[in-house]
């Protein structure tokens, strides 16, 4: 034993040196230091506990049997998560700096725990410093954080369970915070209906280790504590148990062939939630257990209510002969055993599949059994956390390189990456070839094949649909219009043209001269709506399709477009791309924010659609598309300069020009940006000030929904200074006069779709339903609303519709049905709203919140989007410290290397 002990004070001795260098190193390179040292903590940390209850002598070849015998033990479940996340970290790639910091801070926890651990079961003191490791910098925060705390400690948990009230949820996530050196969580949910998204997420505050894996019953309690001067509500979860649906139950079942209708509720499965409770383990961790250990379980769980039959566990064992033998199937079981959701289960059941163990699973999960780090369940995308945590990640280092190239697609936008960047995967082309070996052999999947360019990785599909697009452009842009000049000039020099506008009149005067492709590009306020409009007057006679991504973007074209015939439609591209029985042809094709449309959406829509001009608008500095979308940035690298034009006259907040001047140097990351910030006032500490209206129409953006400074926080704070008494229903408070903003949601489209902002005019409880009365921002009459699933009633004093519906209690809904959308509030209260919520809006106030928390996830095009919603008024809620990070590292994405690259794939498309 004493040699364990030397081998951990070893360690730890390293690690707290480590820690005394923070000064010096900074965090970063702290962090990475310290993380070269835990594993070996970590592992004669169990190596010690095993041996205490074990005859065993010092020998390292034991640490196996240590490690398996701590992953058996309830209360050690940290220690073995902990040590499985460091293998994950050593085994696959050495973290930089950043990424070292991000993880350190994740493992804090763990190493609390174990200091804990072994000062009250061995009287042993170890990592003696790691107080000094800083968790945050916002002094604000952490006085959040320990009013909270105060809360906590003083509540009475016998009879806060007596006056709470539970109800079913999802976790979205569990952040661990620390007070005194203590552990508390603050948890984020979801009710369990199905139909939740996530603004219906609640935040609540905990002592208590909660299960993050299933669905689970939360007692909540509301309480409340002052911070920046305001009363702020919060709920605090005084107790917790495992509660998988009913539904999830039977689901899985069926992949069996089985059908478990109801089972949740039954002995057995009473036994099994007790048991999930109780230990915190999931049922992936029980599926791995020695058979040994495994009856043991069964046994006890099966005695708990005395069930006489065992037909979820008949399942288990089904799943640990696959799981365990590695069958096909087996990590489609893992994952879906990992969190038992009844949308993904259903999701992926199908007929008896001979190539999936013959489990009941459709085809299309097989490419996610045999290559999950890097392929999709079908219509669900696994975290990579996630993956990690319920799967064996040996010999799958060619899956996790090609998830880094993906995401630096997906998610960057970057479409080549480095040979630098994958170094540290090792040996990258046998990686790359492993992968490509192993893809189906369908072209949908050989398009996921990894290649290589110039030392640079790509995926051949996202290329191939790259300069499909560009090679059609470049076909369009080959010959103009004939006789255009003399007929715009007409058009300019008669009445009906209205264009008071040079740069406009310049603009049209080029456009179809000498191409059939015209790209308008133009930063926010510059008139891009209003060209639209004069080239749709301008071939008023001429049929024409409106697309967009967005109703917004649909809508804002549908009010400026002022020629309007029975020839001219507007849609989204999400309704035009599926259609079957649906117009295709038009002489005029017209795409707005086509920033934000992906490669393989506009591929389709240029394959789908039969035009003769082609007019393409966005502005490629604004959020761009959520899936891979470059061809729009990428096209003015092709096409020649007459088939494009550029608005730099701003229109919007023309009363304002330092908010253009701002917009301007923020475009291009001009040095004077921080001068502009400073000397026009537009940054601001995060304080009380953030909750005062600056003006009417004002609105508060953020990135993230949780934390002080999230859009949840904030809501909640500014529905307190709303006078008018609160109506509850759920965990959710609604208010006459908060504003809303409507979600993505069937019920009422297409007349109110996402994005629609109203107001709160009336709320009644009507026994099981809330009644809402709201007042919409737009005029519907009442030959549009008769076939909705509304009432619609007098206008308001401000001009604007009013609708009457109500909600159904989901409370009172058969967990085994589907929700019903009408179990659903349509919206959400939006005092506060996230900046990708916001894209395509206008505010006379704008204010932003930006806090160390999210800086890693702002980016120019967000940073730009956010601060071109105002039209008057801007405010920037950060620290200095934090505003001089985020202005220092955002830059414009400069895609030029990805143009030569294309540029090289075009010529040899053309050759062959």
């Amino acid at each position: 034993m004493r040699r364990i002990d030397e081998q951990i004070l070893r360690s730890d001795a390293a690690i707290c040196r480590h820690i005394e260098n923070l000064d010096a190193l900074g965090r970063g390179a702290v962090s990475q230091d310290v993380l070269s040292n835990l594993r070996t903590f970590v592992e004669h940390t169990m190596f010690k506990i095993y041996a205490h209850t074990n005859d065993t002598t010092y020998d390292y070849s034991h640490i196996e049997q240590a490690i398996s015998f701590v992953k058996t033990m309830a209360q050690l479940k940290f220690l073995s998560r902990f040590h499985a996340y460091l293998q994950i970290v050593a085994s696959h790639y050495t973290l930089d700096p950043e990424d070292s910091e991000r993880v350190m801070l994740k493992y804090y926890e763990f190493m609390l725990e174990i200091k804990y651990y072994l000062k009250t079961y061995f009287n042993l003191d170890v990592l003696s410093n790691l107080d000094q490791f800083p968790l945050n910098t916002d002094r604000n925060l952490q006085e959040y954080y320990e009013k909270i705390v105060e809360k906590l400690i003083r509540r009475n948990r016998r009879t806060d369970i007596n006056i709470s009230e539970n109800d079913r949820y999802y976790i979205h996530k569990i952040k661990p915070f620390f007070v005194n050196h203590q552990i508390y969580y603050e948890v984020t949910f979801i009710p369990a209906t199905g139909k939740a998204s996530k603004f219906d997420r609640v935040i609540a505050f905990t002592t208590l280790d909660i299960s993050k894996y299933y669905a689970v019953k939360l007692w909540t309690v509301k309480d409340d504590i002052t911070i920046l001067g305001k009363t702020m509500p919060i709920f605090i979860i005084v107790n917790w148990q495992v509660a998988i649906r009913p539904i999830e139950i039977e689901r899985f079942s069926n992949i069996f062939g089985e059908d478990l209708r109801n089972y949740a509720g039954s002995a057995e499965g009473r036994g099994l939630m007790q048991f999930l409770s109780k230990t915190g383990f999931n049922l992936v961790e029980l599926m791995g257990f020695e058979d040994s250990h495994y009856q043991r379980i069964r046994l006890h769980v099966l005695e708990a209510f005395n069930a006489k039959v065992s037909h979820l566990f008949d399942i288990f064992d089904r799943c640990r002969v696959i799981i365990r033998n590695n069958r096909s199937g087996g990590n489609i079981l893992r994952y879906l055993l990992y969190h038992m959701n009844n949308k993904i289960l259903t999701d992926q059941i199908g007929d008896e599949n001979g190539m999936l163990s013959d489990l009941h699973l459709q085809y299309g999960c097989i490419p996610f059994d045999k290559m999950p780090f890097n392929t999709s369940l079908l219509h669900h995308n696994p975290r990579l956390g996630d993956l990690f945590d319920c799967l064996d990640a040996t010999n799958r280092m060619h899956e996790v390189l090609a998830r880094y190239v993906l995401v630096n697609t997906e998610k960057r936008g970057q479409l080549y990456t480095p040979k630098a960047e994958l170094e540290r995967f090792g040996d990258i082309d046998r990686l790359v070839n492993t992968f490509n070996s192993l893809l189906y052999h369908k072209p949908r999947h050989q398009a996921r094949r990894i290649e290589t360019r110039n030392r640079h990785y790509y995926i051949q599909g996202y290329e191939n649909d790259t300069v499909d697009i560009i090679q059609k452009l470049i076909k369009l842009s080959a010959g103009g219009l004939q006789n255009y000049t003399s007929y715009v000039d007409g058009w300019l020099a008669s009445d009906s043209s209205h264009v008071d506008c040079e740069e406009k009149k310049a603009a049209l005067q080029q456009m179809f001269a000498q191409s059939s492709v015209a790209l308008i590009y133009g930063s926010a306020g510059t008139g891009k709506s209003t060209l639209i409009n004069h080239v749709s007057s301008l071939f008023k006679n001429l049929s024409k399709l409106y697309l967009a991504n967005t109703n917004p973007a649909v809508d804002n074209m549908k009010r400026r477009v002022t020629v309007q015939t029975a020839d001219t439609d507007f849609m989204t591209i999400a309704k035009f791309l599926p259609s079957q029985n649906i117009r295709t042809k038009y002489d005029i094709l017209v795409i707005d924010e086509c920033s934000t449309v992906n490669n393989r959406d506009m591929k389709a829509i240029l394959e789908k659609a039969e035009f003769e001009l082609l007019v393409l608008v966005g502005d490629i500095y604004q959020i761009e598309a959520i899936e891979f979308g470059n061809w729009f940035s990428a096209a003015k690298g092709f096409l020649p300069p007459t088939s494009s034009c550029e608005l730099i006259k701003p229109y919007r907040s023309r009363q304002n020009e330092e908010l253009q001047t701002l917009w301007n140097r923020v475009r291009n990351m001009d040095h004077r940006v921080v001068e502009t910030i400073a000397r026009n006032q537009y940054s601001a500490t995060l304080d009380a000030s953030l909750f005062a209206p600056a003006k009417p129409d004002e609105i508060i953006l953020c990135l993230n929904y949780d934390g002080l400074y999230g859009i949840n926080n904030i809501n909640r704070f500014l529905q307190q200074a709303n006078p008018n008494p609160a109506v509850p229903w759920g965990l959710q408070l609604y208010k006459v006069g908060d504003p809303i903003l409507f979600n993505e949601s069937d019920r009422f489209k297409p007349i109110i779709y996402n994005n629609v902002k109203g107001l709160i005019a009336g709320i009644q409880l009507i026994g099981d339903q809330i009644q809402f009365d709201i007042e919409v921002d737009k005029q519907i009459n009442g030959l549009e609303a008769r076939y909705y699933d509304f009432e619609l009633l007098e206008n308001s004093v401000a001009g604007h519709s009013v609708i009457r519906f109500t909600v159904d209690d989901h409370r009172r809904i058969d967990e085994n049905r589907e929700m019903p959308i009408t179990a659903v509030v349509p919206f959400q209260v939006a005092y506060a709203v996230s900046i990708h919520k916001a894209q395509g809006l206008e505010f006379n106030s704008v204010k932003i919140v930006i806090t160390d928390e999210i800086e890693d996830h702002i980016t120019h095009s967000i940073f730009y989007t956010a601060i071109t919603r105002a039209k008057e008024k801007l405010k920037i809620y950060w620290t200095p410290e934090v505003g001089q990070r985020i202005l220092s590292t955002i830059k414009p994405r400069n895609i030029k290397r990805d143009i030569e690259f294309l540029k090289a794939a075009l010529r040899e498309r053309t050759l062959t």
